[in-house]
C-alpha cells in the first residue's frame, strides 16, 4: 500500500478498507489541552486513526509526560539483585512477574549477548534495567530523547525508527507502535532490522478492548492526539504476515486506568497531576485492578503484548 496516496479521512492505513467506516471526534484529555480532531474507525478490521496529525507534536509532549521522567539509576548492589534475578529467571527458578520485564525477555528468549533495541524507549529505564541485569548490546531510540548515552554495550539515540540501522536479534516496542502513523511503513521497517529468525514484542492499545466499545471517545487508550494507530488484534495479524513475521503469541496485559480514566474525563479532569487517591477509596482502585485481570483473561482488555518471529 502506498501510504503517501490514502486519503486518511476516508481509508483505513492497516487495511485500504474505504467502505463504511465511521468518523467521530475527540479532544484532549490527558493535560486539558482540548482542540477537536478527527478519527476513523475502520469497519473491516476495526483499527482507528487520527486522519490529520497536528503540525506541531511537541505541544503534546510537555515536560511531565510519564515516558520522559528521569532516569532512575541503581547501586552496584541492586544491579547484582537485578543479574541474579534474570540468571533465575531464566532458568526457570523464578516466577518471571515482578518486575514485567522478565516476563517479556524470557517470552522473547532473550540472551544476555545478543543485540536488543527498544524503539521508542521514552527516558531509556527499560534499557537500563536490562543493562543492570547483565545484557550487554542495548540500543534504546526516541526521537524525543532529551539527551544522548553512548556507553559500552549501552546507547540511548535520539532517533525515528526511520533513522535506526543496523541488525538486531531482539526487537522492543513498548507503546510507541501506536504513536506512529503508517502501521505498514513500520512493519517494512521492522523487517529490514530483525534478523531472521529474530523476535519482535509489540505493545500496544487494542480496539478489541471492551471498554473502548462501552467508552467510546471518553476511551484513556484513545489519547488524542498523541495515538495515531490503534490497531485490533485482526490488523496487526494482518499487517504483520504481510512483511515477513509469525504473530507466535498475544497476551493481553491492560490496567485499571481503563476504568478510573473515562471516569475523570467525563469529570472534565485532566489525567496529569491528578491524584488518584481523592477521587477513588483504596477499594475501587483494586476493583479496577481486578477488573482488569479478568478482562484480560477473556482477551477483552484494552492493550496486549504481540510477540513476533522473522521468518
Amino acid at each position: 500500500m502506498n501510504e503517501a496516496k490514502i486519503d486518511k479521512s476516508n481509508t483505513c492505513v492497516a487495511c485500504g478498507n474505504s467502505r463504511d467506516n465511521r468518523i467521530f471526534q475527540s479532544t484532549e484529555r490527558m493535560f486539558g489541552l482540548g482542540g477537536s480532531f478527527d478519527f476513523l474507525e475502520c469497519s473491516s478490521c476495526q483499527s482507528v486513526q487520527l486522519i490529520a496529525v497536528p503540525k506541531k507534536m511537541d505541544a503534546y509532549y510537555p515536560n511531565n509526560y510519564y515516558a520522559f521522567g528521569n532516569l532512575v539509576k541503581s547501586d552496584r548492589l541492586k544491579n547484582l539483585i537485578k543479574k541474579i534475578r534474570w540468571s533465575l529467571a531464566s532458568a526457570n527458578l523464578l516466577a518471571s512477574g515482578n518486575p514485567a520485564y522478565l516476563t517479556w525477555l524470557k517470552t522473547l528468549r532473550a540472551k544476555t549477548n545478543e543485540h536488543i533495541a527498544d524503539i521508542g524507549c521514552g527516558n531509556g529505564q527499560l534499557v537500563y534495567e536490562m543493562k543492570s541485569s547483565g545484557f550487554k548490546n542495548l540500543w534504546g531510540f526516541d526521537p524525543y530523547l532529551s539527551q544522548e548515552t553512548k556507553t559500552n554495550g549501552f546507547q540511548l539515540l535520539r532517533k525515528s525508527i526511520d533513522e535506526v540501522s543496523g541488525k538486531f536479534d531482539v526487537v522492543m516496542m513498548h507503546h510507541s507502535f501506536e504513536h506512529m502513523e503508517f502501521p505498514g511503513k513500520v512493519f517494512e521497517k521492522l523487517s529490514q532490522i530483525v534478523k531472521k529468525g529474530g523476535r519482535l514484542l509489540i505493545r500496544v492499545p487494542v480496539t478489541d478492548g471492551e471498554v473502548w466499545k462501552q467508552e467510546g471517545i471518553y476511551w484513556f487508550q484513545l489519547d488524542s492526539p498523541r495515538h495515531f494507530y490503534i490497531p485490533s488484534v485482526k490488523a496487526m495479524k494482518m499487517i504483520s504476515s504481510d512483511f515477513g513475521f509469525s504473530m507466535k503469541q498475544v497476551v493481553f496485559d491492560s490496567g485499571a486506568n481503563q476504568f478510573w480514566g473515562p471516569i475523570l474525563y467525563k469529570k472534565g479532569m485532566k489525567f496529569a497531576g491528578t491524584d488518584l487517591s481523592l477521587e477513588f477509596t483504596a477499594e475501587e482502585l483494586l476493583d479496577y485492578e481486578n477488573k482488569a485481570i479478568a478482562l484480560n483473561q477473556e482477551n477483552k482488555g484494552d492493550q496486549a503484548c504481540f510477540y513476533f518471529e522473522k521468518i
